[in-house]
């Protein structure tokens, strides 16, 4: 089935690189105008200029999501290049995967202010974009959390903590903004490969193990999280709303 969003609007967070920069280049392949937040400036203006050079239409807004007035900057920014936003997707995170007595309380704090505050801060900073939508006028906001948020395993109590917490956000989100013709769903990963997985798995013993795990047999990559995250942007998913999608492979049930 080939989506299409043509005409529409997408702004995702920390899509610099990894799963978030996979996202945009399948909602930009896919027609959308897109909108790239990410701290890291550089990256940025690099995955900007990439895009660019593939002929996607594309603005690299700078920002801190654990700072608010920094997202509503980037929102204004955003706003002013592209006149409207139709699809949010809450993508930026950071991850650190330390035992309860090696998290101390400024990492904790860290942790929580990016994934958890961040997302809020998201939500809050682009609210007005989506609070005048209708069902004739629909927009999406997708959150992308992670399986840890319900196993409990992973990146360490913080980033499970966080990963909850979005969930219960986005809950909260989808109950108010289904009325306005705005659908809300979360996308939870476990292992996908990215920069920080041979870190996390350095050698071919422990991913030969992780595999093992996984009854389809094989990792998941930035790409299967970014075609779902394009499917729930797109008009025919408008009957998913409220949703944790777990894309683990089969591994946790």
């Amino acid at each position: 089935m080939k989506i299409s969003l043509e005409g529409k609007t997408a702004v995702i967070t920390g899509a610099a690189k990894g799963i978030g920069r996979s996202i945009a280049e399948k909602l930009a392949d896919s027609g959308a105008a897109v909108g790239i937040i990410d701290f890291d400036k550089t990256t940025g203006l690099k995955a900007q200029e990439e895009l660019k050079e593939k002929g996607y239409s594309c603005v690299f807004a700078a920002a801190d999501v654990s700072n608010y007035e920094s997202m509503v900057q980037a929102k204004e920014e955003l706003v002013k290049a592209f006149g409207r936003i139709d699809i949010l997707i809450i993508n930026a995170g950071v991850s650190r995967k330390h035992t309860i007595a090696e998290i101390d309380a400024a990492e904790w704090d860290r942790v929580l202010a990016i994934n958890l505050s961040g997302s809020f801060y998201t939500v809050k900073a682009f609210y007005d974009c989506f609070e005048g939508k209708t069902s004739e006028d629909e927009g999406r906001i997708i959150f992308i959390t992670s399986g840890s948020g319900i196993t409990g395993t992973g990146g360490g109590a913080h980033y499970a903590a966080s990963k909850s917490g979005q969930h219960g956000l986005m809950r909260t989100v989808s109950k108010e903004f289904g009325k306005n013709g705005v659908n809300v769903n979360a996308i939870a990963p476990r292992v996908i490969v990215t920069e920080l997985f041979d870190t996390l798995y350095p050698t071919e013993v422990s991913k030969e193990k992780l595999v093992s795990q996984i009854p389809i047999g094989r990792f998941g990559y930035p790409e299967d999280i970014a075609n779902l995250a394009c499917f729930l942007a797109a008009p025919v998913s408008s009957y998913i709303h409220g949703q944790i999608i777990l894309m683990d492979g089969g591994r946790t049930y």
